[in-house]
């Protein structure tokens, strides 16, 4: 089985191999769990388990709770194998696309301060960021504990955390630079 890239449905079929879930319970473990790395809007998630249950991936089921209807999705031995084949293929890599280094790149041509601002605005971003991945893990091992998952989770956690801490780092280093050519005024920003 070959794989053109990562799509949704890979990505869907991970979080059911979790257990049952409707489409809406999918995209809010992606807010808890993979938010940082990969997720799926709505309008992927619900076409994709359409056709995930077309072509014998998943089972459907309407369930009603409180008088509301809604649908729950469960992995079949298909999508089992098909979850494996996918994790057992190197992944691809991919480019990475990052607009604040284009416009660094292209930095001489800003007005004065410009650049700095940003790179401000990205430490920011990634200090939140890595308090989101600490705050993650902390309500993963009190939840999931004993869930065999859990040093994977763990593990993809703490890349997040190191690429976070890396970009910060980055943009200390960035700014220092900024100001030592006198491109800003440290007192502008802190």
């Amino acid at each position: 089985m070959s794989f053109e890239k990562t799509s949704t449905v890979e990505s869907l079929l991970g979080l059911l191999s979790l257990g049952p879930m409707s489409g809406y319970e999918m995209r809010q473990m992606m807010e808890r769990s993979t938010a940082n790395f990969w997720t799926e809007s709505y309008g992927q998630i619900y076409p994709a388990l359409k056709r995930m249950v077309k072509d014998g991936l998943a089972t459907v089921e309407e369930q009603s709770k409180d008088g509301r209807a809604k649908k729950v999705y469960k992995l079949t031995g298909e999508g089992e194998r098909r979850l494996r084949a996918w994790l057992g293929v190197e992944a691809k890599p991919q480019v990475h696309r990052n607009e604040l280094l284009l416009k660094v790149f292209f930095g001489d041509q800003a007005l004065r301060g410009a650049i700095a601002a940003q790179v401000v605005a990205e430490r920011e971003r990634c200090e939140e960021a890595l308090e989101r991945y600490e705050a993650t893990v902390l309500r993963m091992e009190v939840e999931h504990a004993r869930h065999p998952a859990m040093p994977y989770w763990r593990m993809a956690a703490r890349c997040g955390m190191a690429h976070a801490k890396a970009t910060i780092a980055w943009c200390d280093e960035t700014f220092a630079e900024l100001e030592k050519r006198g491109l800003v005024s440290k007192a502008k920003f802190y």
